[in-house]
């Protein structure tokens, strides 16, 4: 207990104030004992601090030795003993102490005690019942006064504190070692055993050590095994059989919470897959389930910005989900007719709070945040609760979309729908509704605890706060978002996806440097209209368009478009059986060559036959009489393998009877 007045003493850190005086209008005046230095304080707001403990008095011992506030030694909650207990000792301590005698001798104390037990004694008919106790001695009486006037007069200091205490280990030293000792290599370990099987080898532990050294210790009880095993810390058990980003989940606690204290002070940024599959614009075919990237101010949880495509993490989506961020997105609002509220997040952050991925970690990216000045901070692993604001804005995007082609959860037993057969969204009216939800819907949600909303934060934000800073040029963020890759430059440009890509300064520079080279292409997978092309020699970067049929013209080609082409193209030809039909045409071109090479070469035979039509006397060439197919003997025909094994078969030479 304290009073406001001369003689109270406050410490503050490594300095005391004393009591000066008390102004009267709810005012109290204390000078610092060091320079006698006068403050003046509100009695409201100075109690205040003394009860949270920023002050402490000085006159007042603390009510814990240890020095740790908030930690109570006395138990919560008292039984109807405790309570009646601490009444009993209480009538003893203020009789003496409200005795006119000034000393309270030890003879005082005990005449007094036998008075008040008399008292008790003839009032045990009144309903009272003080069989349990009996009349204390006037040395007991003396200490229980001590023990009251040290506490600041607790009368809960009277309470019997043989409850309380801790009781010693009832195990033999050896005997607490070994449990100790099997308990922390067979237990606390990842995946250990279970206390049954641990108390299993702590048995055949002192059995051992009973036949090793002579001793005839017992082993304690299974029940004092889990009784040991549960007296051990939660957190720690945890973390020891189950890891340590598992008990710090599951243990894990708030403080401060958020420490910003203005708008684009703190930017977070995640990235996840949508729970959707989403159809082709151009085709209808199916694309699969996008990604996502979103930023948010965690000062006001208002939307920066986000960016949809197919390739999942990595530096280039990053950096036009930021891109996206720090640019007006008055253009993009006008794809909504009915637009009623305006989208006014733009500028560069002062921080952006990022989880551990790789694509965090690449250089492109820590060359992106310090062309905007911005300062990068890693989230701690496997503790996705330090930055709520993004993971929640990411859940309520899921929660936003459609039921028609929605990825669910697997649930055992279970049969979900396909939602490569459901899905009914193209990818086009995924983002303007996405960018609707943005833009006109999530600003006004309400926040159940705070009762604030997105939008009115964002706006307190920009009245209090200097405006939002814009990079000069994007040039070299424009190069970040792109993907890299190696390709070769030739006569007919670049080659990248069977698309051609060609300039007329690309030529140019291939002339002066080099006929043929081999350098770094980086592209926007969303827009292959064109791709840039890293020059050695000049150390800079060519922006070369593609060059493409007519059809094609006009038109934003993205790279999962080429490829969802491409392979429908393919498919069509399956169906067609195109290869097969390519096959036929081969073998049918393939069968008239021979027959072309045949006739030729009976063609040149008829002409050597007819130059020696002077040196027989029987008529050659095409006026030879035709013999009729009833007395024409075809030749026979042998394969190349029967001529080469025939002169093994008839090793003599054919011979006619005009031979002599």
């Amino acid at each position: 207990m304290i009073t406001f007045c001369r003689g109270l003493v406050l410490r503050v850190g490594e300095r005391q104030l004393e009591f000066e005086r008390d102004i009267g209008d709810g005012r109290v005046q204390f000078k610092y004992l060091d320079n006698f230095e006068v403050k003046t304080y509100r009695l409201s707001k100075l109690y205040g601090e003394i009860v949270s403990g920023k002050y402490v008095p000085v006159t007042v011992p603390p009510s814990d030795a240890s020095g740790v506030r908030g930690s109570v030694a006395l138990p919560a909650h008292w039984t109807p003993r405790q309570e009646q207990l601490v009444d009993f000792r209480m009538r003893f301590v203020k009789a003496v102490l409200c005795s006119p005698a000034r000393t309270r001798s030890r003879d005082h104390c005990d005449a007094i005690g036998r008075e008040i037990w008399a008292q008790l004694k003839a009032a045990d008919g009144a309903g009272v019942d003080y069989s349990a106790f009996s009349c204390p001695s006037g040395a007991t009486i003396e200490l229980w006064i001590r023990k009251y006037l040290q506490s600041d007069r607790n009368a809960y200091a009277l309470l019997d504190r043989r409850a309380m205490s801790r009781r010693p280990k009832r195990l033999e030293p050896l005997i607490d070692v070994i449990v100790d000792g099997q308990l922390a290599k067979h237990y606390l370990r990842l995946r250990g055993v279970s206390v049954k099987e641990a108390y299993r080898l702590i048995c055949r532990e002192i059995a051992r050590h009973n036949a090793q050294h002579g001793t005839e210790l017992s082993p304690p009880s299974e029940r004092t095994i889990n009784r040991r095993a549960n007296s051990i810390p939660p957190f720690i058990r945890d973390t020891r059989r189950l890891g340590p980003a598992y008990a710090r989940n599951k243990w894990r606690y708030s403080l401060k919470g958020d420490q910003s204290t203005r708008i684009m002070e703190r930017v977070e940024i995640d990235h996840t897959p949508l729970d959707i599959w989403v159809l082709d614009p151009r085709s209808g075919v199916p694309l699969g389930r996008p990604w996502i990237t979103v930023l948010i101010d965690r000062k006001s949880g208002y939307l920066l910005g986000f960016y949809i495509s197919f390739y999942g993490p990595s530096a280039a989506t990053v950096a036009r989900a930021v891109k996206v961020s720090i640019l007006p997105k008055d253009e993009w609002l006008e794809v909504l007719p009915d637009a009623a509220l305006r989208w006014s997040a733009q500028g560069t952050a002062e921080l952006y709070v990022i989880d551990n991925g790789l694509e965090f970690h690449s250089s492109a990216f820590m060359r992106m945040a310090m062309e905007l000045r911005s300062d990068v901070i890693f989230n701690p692993v496997h503790q996705p609760w330090l930055k709520p604001g993004i993971e929640r804005a990411i859940m309520e995007f899921n929660r936003a979309l459609p039921t028609n082609g929605k990825v669910y959860a697997p649930i055992a037993n279970a049969r979900l729908p396909d939602p490569e057969k459901g899905a009914a969204i193209v990818f086009d009216d995924l983002c303007t509704c996405l960018l609707e939800w943005a833009s006109q819907k999530h600003p006004l949600n309400i926040h159940s605890k705070t009762l604030c909303r997105p939008l009115d934060l964002w706006e307190e934000g920009l009245e209090s706060c200097p405006p939002t800073m814009l990079p000069t040029q994007l040039d070299g963020l424009d190069l970040l978002c792109g993907l890299g890759a190696h390709r070769r430059v030739d006569g007919d440009g670049v080659f990248f996806h069977y698309l051609r890509f060609n300039s007329v300064e690309l030529q140019d520079y291939r002339r002066s440097h080099g006929a043929v080279f081999r350098t770094e292409v980086r592209f926007n997978p969303d827009d292959l209209r064109q791709l840039h092309v890293f020059l050695p020699k000049s150390k800079s970067w060519l922006s070369v368009p593609l060059q493409r049929p007519q059809p094609l013209a006009g038109q934003c080609l993205s790279l999962v478009q080429l490829q969802i082409a491409r392979q429908e193209a393919g498919k069509k030809l399956t169906r067609a059986n195109a290869h097969e039909e390519l096959e036929r045409a081969m073998v049918r071109l393939r069968d008239r060559w021979e027959l072309a090479i045949r006739r030729g070469l009976r063609l040149r035979k008829d002409t050597a036959l007819i130059r020696m039509q002077g040196l027989t006397s029987v008529p050659l060439g095409s006026d030879a009489p035709v013999i009729t197919p009833s007395t024409y003997v075809a030749p026979l025909e042998l394969s190349p393998t029967m001529r080469q094994v025939l002169p093994q078969i008839v090793p003599f030479d054919t011979f006619t009877l005009e031979d002599e």
